[in-house]
């Protein structure tokens, strides 16, 4: 990876784990979208990151229909987004969604009515035109019936014009959907504006009802391609270029219930990993009680986002930005630069013993959502020129803290660290049945620096009497992740062929272990890496932490 001057550009490191769990990324002061999350978070007495997930819900309607974005590596994409907002009752998921989605609302209301309008009109048109084709139908039999060819002629030629001035089936704005199935889903993007949003901010009835029995054709929305549909008793057709929100907001007990049921089939199909996800810290009992003035700048953002979805000749969502080819947007040459650093950070994060090494599936669309989100708030800030390395920072930072709560909250914990945790309790207890006494202090360290239980082991001992369910040879491969996973932790150590001892401490030695529990991973029965006692000894060989002190470990 080069820049213009033929030198290295360097990755950007992607964290391990969220050091500042209630840290934001702050966007531009003076822009619309920031205005109104602060202004939101403060009248309606919100988490910021909750106004954040709606506020881009919004934006993301607005835009999808108008724009694409290109890598600076070449590929085109659509825009929408698929945001997912995890919070218990009472926090006000419904106030703040209703705000920012005010004008879109709105404008769905009128495009119903509008809609129902083209229908009637057609449905009355299209009645007439029947009649009509089964008058000229009966005069062409009795013209044929009485062998009268002139009559005949005459009734083929109405015939022909007839079905050339069929009424056209009218396209009928819509922008909002709700509790629908992704089959029905697509039948109304298909009937209706091919531009929609997927909205709730009660979604039980979308992660426990029939929206996600067929995950591959969200899927396939939110890629961007063609949803084929065929069918027996009813015409098939092809949805092209169809551009779907999702600006989801559910109880996280819903998603429990989802994850237990579907979640391994929703992470194996990607559909998990396409979304952005917050769970936003918890507010209520803490409110206090106050009349609510005017919101200038939600007014201002739903001005903007009524300005985008609406044709200023009918009043309604415009019609030809389903039609019009979509404006690309493109990088700057200085966020070009960073997007390729910030890929690069990326693609090295899903190494072994890296962050996204067991989270490759949602890692591979974190620049795809970072691009996404970066198009649409430049789109909608009217921002000049092409997008800046500003915008891009922000998003990259944004995104990577939904890619944190996406790990801790909704793809669960990786198998290996499961099986790792279940091992660890196992060896511990062996170690206490087995009537083994604490280690005697040594008498030239203090106290504090006891090594803790320890146990020996080899795998067949594992095979047959470990964790029910790493025993026997079908589960082989997991039981050596596990002790692999220990082993690069510090707590497990191989002495000889096959003979393994464990300790509850990790093993001491002049370089720092490959993975940090508790920073890395977190294996709970196992004390964390920064639970670990350090001291000072300048002779001795140890394992050093930042500020210079020593963490000894008796061999």
């Amino acid at each position: 990876m080069y820049d213009s001057n033929g030198m290295v550009d360097e990755p950007v490191q992607v964290p391990f784990a969220n050091t500042r769990p209630d840290h934001w990324p702050e966007y531009h002061e003076q822009s619309r979208f920031w205005s109104a999350v602060v202004e939101a978070e403060s009248a309606l007495q919100v988490p910021r990151e909750m106004a954040i997930m709606s506020a881009l819900g919004a934006m993301s309607v607005a835009c999808q229909g108008w724009i694409d974005v290109r890598y600076p590596t070449g590929p085109r994409i659509q825009t929408p987004l698929m945001l997912l907002t995890l919070a218990e009752s009472g926090e006000r998921k419904t106030t703040v969604q209703n705000r920012f989605f005010a004008a879109i609302t709105a404008l769905n209301r009128k495009a119903v009515e509008v809609a129902d309008e083209r229908l009637n009109i057609y449905m009355s048109e299209h009645a007439v035109w029947k009649q009509e084709v089964r008058a000229w139908g009966g005069s062409l039999r009795k013209a044929i019936k009485n062998g009268d060819d002139t009559t005949s002629q005459k009734a083929k030629e109405a015939l022909k014009q007839l079905r050339e001035k069929e009424p056209v089936f009218p396209q009928r704005p819509r922008l909002l959907y709700d509790d629908t199935t992704p089959q029905a889903l697509v039948q109304l993007l298909n009937d209706y504006s091919p531009h929609g949003c997927l909205l709730t901010s009660e979604a039980n009835s979308v992660f426990s009802g029939r929206a996600l029995q067929e995950l591959d054709k969200l899927n396939t929305l939110w890629d961007g391609a063609d949803v084929i549909v065929d069918r027996m008793t009813r015409p098939s057709f092809i949805l092209s270029d169809a551009r779907l929100t999702m600006a989801l907001m559910t109880q996280p007990s819903v998603i429990s219930r989802f994850l237990s049921k579907r979640g391994e089939e929703a992470r194996g199909m990607g559909f998990l990993a396409r979304f952005l996800v917050v769970k936003p810290k918890e507010m209520a009992g803490t409110r206090q009680t106050r009349r609510l003035g005017a919101l200038p700048r939600l007014d201002e953002f739903n001005h903007r986002v009524e300005e985008l979805l609406t044709d200023s000749i009918i009043g309604i969502p415009s019609a030809k930005q389903m039609t019009n080819e979509k404006q690309v947007v493109v990088f700057s040459a200085s966020a070009s630069q960073l997007w390729d650093e910030y890929s690069q950070g990326i693609e090295n994060a899903m190494q072994e013993n890296q962050p996204y090494f067991y989270y490759k599936d949602h890692a591979s669309k974190l620049m795809e959502n970072i691009s996404r989100m970066a198009a649409i708030l430049h789109y909608f800030e009217k921002e000049e020129g092409d997008i800046s390395s500003d915008t891009l920072r922000f998003c990259y930072e944004f995104v990577l803290k939904c890619s944190q709560h996406f790990q801790r909250y909704l793809a669960g914990e990786p198998q290996v660290v499961s099986d790792a945790n279940e091992l660890a309790k196992t060896l511990l207890e062996w170690a206490d049945n087995d009537g083994q006494k604490p280690y005697a202090f040594s008498t030239s360290l203090p106290q504090h620096l006891a090594r803790g239980r320890e146990f020996g082991f080899t795998m067949t001992d594992l095979k047959q009497y470990g964790p029910y369910r790493l025993r026997g040879r079908e589960n082989d491969q997991r039981l050596r992740e596990a002790v692999r996973l220990l082993q690069k932790m510090g707590n497990v150590k191989i002495k000889r062929h096959n003979q393994y001892t464990m300790r509850e401490n990790i093993y001491g030695g002049p370089d720092l272990p490959a993975l940090r529990n508790g920073v890395e991973y977190r294996v709970e029965a196992l004390p964390f890496f920064d639970e670990q006692e350090y001291y000072r000894d300048p002779y001795a060989r140890a394992l050093v932490d930042a500020s210079g002190y020593y963490l000894i470990k008796p061999e």
